[in-house]
């Protein structure tokens, strides 16, 4: 079992990462001197295709245990959703604190996050992410929130776990779709921070596709340690460090959000083209060269990504851009590729470049 500590100071934590890690719960939550009641927030897909690992595991407990169950889709990060959680929460443990558990994806983890970083001013939470996605990202870093209609995570708040633990057999439940959903974060890794990363994932796509243990666990551990290295030097995402992180996403949130949240682009698709528009993006501004472009496309076209947008207009794209978080004074930031392995933040993007682009990309 491999192990990678975020060191924050007082709000450091440890992230195992290995088969059966999720049978060290039990041993975690003793260590923590935690007594009082366990909310478990997942959803009901979840929930069933999960139940032979975690169920032997939470009866091990000796806390009050119940679950809260979310719907499958984006629409839990929601306002209402939320609401009704931290009512039944209330209920539920009245008078006692409650631990937070997030059992599931990234939309579990963030809805459960955010539930976590507000009840009572702040609970303690453990992260148990159990589809790829979230396990090489969205668990880690204390990023929490939910959607509003104009877009994603625009109410949020930085909420550090208690720990994270990345139990790979939870991957064996998933759909193929959502492997490739976590594999677009994953080359977003290689292309910010490593070109040998970037090779490693070239030459053992097909392997990592069919949950092969031991490129998938490095793969996880390379990402985790890029992300926890990251966050140690720019927590709350204020120093231009951070930010790097959300190469892909600003026309790829975009994308989301002028989708509705829909099944139509799950978060690593819409990355997955997000990444290539900033790739076209920083080529016609002479910041990218044509090869390293067309290897980032041949990568994600491998990992079984789409590289265009169907069925949404450029300007639906447009009006959700509008309200990306990354805007600072009236100005759009980009996170752009120099070469595979180094980005570069760059605002005041003409709007005509994005939408010429967006018109070459868009069906």
């Amino acid at each position: 079992m491999r192990r990678v500590r975020v060191d924050l100071g007082e709000r450091g934590y440890d992230i195992l990462i290995g088969a059966g890690s999720i049978t060290m719960l039990p041993r975690l939550i003793r260590s923590m001197g935690f007594t009082g009641p366990i909310v478990v927030i997942t959803d009901k897909v979840v929930m069933s295709k999960t139940a032979r690992i975690t169920d032997p595991v939470f009866k091990r407990l000796a806390n009050d245990i119940f679950r809260i169950i979310v719907p499958s889709t984006e629409r839990s990060k929601s306002l209402k959703v939320f609401q009704k959680t931290i009512h039944r929460i209330s209920r539920k443990t009245k008078t006692h604190r409650p631990l937070i558990i997030a059992l599931g994806g990234g939309v579990v983890g963030d809805l459960a996050g955010f539930v976590a970083a507000t009840y009572r001013r702040g609970v303690p939470l453990i992260q148990i992410p159990t589809t790829l996605l979230a396990q090489v990202d969205s668990a880690i870093g204390g990023k929490v929130g939910i959607d509003i209609p104009e877009a994603k995570n625009l109410v949020g708040a930085f909420y550090q776990p208690r720990a994270v633990l990345i139990d790979t057999d939870f991957l064996q439940t998933l759909p193929r779709r959502q492997i490739r959903n976590g594999l677009a974060e994953i080359i977003k890794y290689a292309i910010i921070k490593s070109r040998n990363f970037f090779v490693f994932l070239e030459n053992n796509m097909k392997d990592i596709l069919s949950l092969k243990k031991g490129p998938l666990e490095k793969v996880i551990y390379e990402c985790v340690s890029i992300k926890a290295g990251t966050v140690e030097k720019d927590e709350l995402d204020n120093k231009d460090i951070r930010i790097a992180l959300n190469f892909g996403h600003t026309l790829g949130h975009a994308i989301e959000a002028a989708a509705g949240y829909s099944k139509l682009y799950n978060h690593g698709e819409s990355i997955a083209v997000g990444m290539i528009l900033a790739g076209e993006i920083a080529l016609r501004l002479d910041m990218l060269k044509e090869k390293d472009l067309d290897r980032i496309k041949k990568l994600i076209r491998k990992a079984a990504l789409p590289v265009r947008v169907r069925r949404i207009s450029v300007k639906d794209i447009m009006n959700s851009h509008g309200y990306d978080k990354k805007f600072i004074t009236g100005s759009n930031r980009f996170v752009l590729p120099r070469k595979i392995g180094s980005v570069e933040v760059i605002e005041d993007i003409p709007g005509l470049l994005i939408r010429t682009v967006l018109r070459e990309y868009v069906d």
